[in-house]
């Protein structure tokens, strides 16, 4: 709908600087009498508005059918055994787009945050804030596992979604942790060496498993 908006805005003002370029020339020619100049007016105002509405409507097409998911988590935990924690995590990827999105490579992190040494607390804040050295805390991976599937396999309709089970096992230690998941856009990696997909990022803390 918004797209519909901006698309009938941008005929709209290129009618209106058409409509006010003619008007000039008639002002001109009451002037001048020249005809000439209406001839050239015309043609210029209405390649600049012919111009404009490609131009929305290519860009507006363009965004239309630009392939997205939107990934959330959905974490749970449990003791087992008198060491050591279960981590469930469901990834629900859903198409949020208006084409279908094949999915074929991704993976989730769960990362360590409690407990760690004040040593190692100074030495990430350096890194990220001070020396500029990371984008982000690098918080210690306890456990990274990959996500494949062949192609065709894995098609995610528009408006509809598809879950990803993931499992891990961590210390009874750890306290708190990070999920951190990404899926490859693969549409974005055929045309560019550049990675570039889909994430999501959920703080979840291990507090009195049941």
């Amino acid at each position: 709908m918004r797209g519909a908006v901006l698309f009938v805005g941008g005929v709209a003002v290129c009618l209106a600087v058409y409509t006010y370029a003619l008007d000039l020339a008639f002002q001109e020619v009451g002037q001048v009498k020249d005809l000439m100049g209406i001839v050239q007016a015309s043609v210029t105002a209405l390649a600049i508005a012919a111009g404009g509405v490609f131009a929305g409507a290519k860009l507006q097409v363009f965004r239309e059918f630009e392939a997205h998911l939107t990934i959330t988590h959905e974490v749970s935990h449990r003791s087992i055994g008198d060491n050591y924690i279960h981590v469930a995590v469901t990834v629900t990827l859903r198409n949020s787009s208006k084409v279908a999105v094949e999915v074929r490579n991704g993976f989730s992190r769960l990362q360590q945050v409690i407990p760690v040494s004040d040593e190692d607390v100074e030495f990430l804040y350096a890194q990220a804030f001070v020396h500029k050295e990371e984008d982000y805390i690098q918080w210690p991976t306890l456990e990274e596992i990959p996500r494949a599937w062949d192609k065709g396999i894995l098609l995610v309709e528009p408006g509809e979604a598809h879950q990803v089970p993931f499992e891990f096992i961590v210390s009874v230690d750890v306290r708190s942790v990070i999920i951190y998941t990404y899926f490859n856009n693969q549409r974005f990696s055929q045309a560019s060496s550049r990675p570039s997909g889909w994430d999501a990022t959920t703080f979840y803390d291990l507090v009195n498993p049941s």
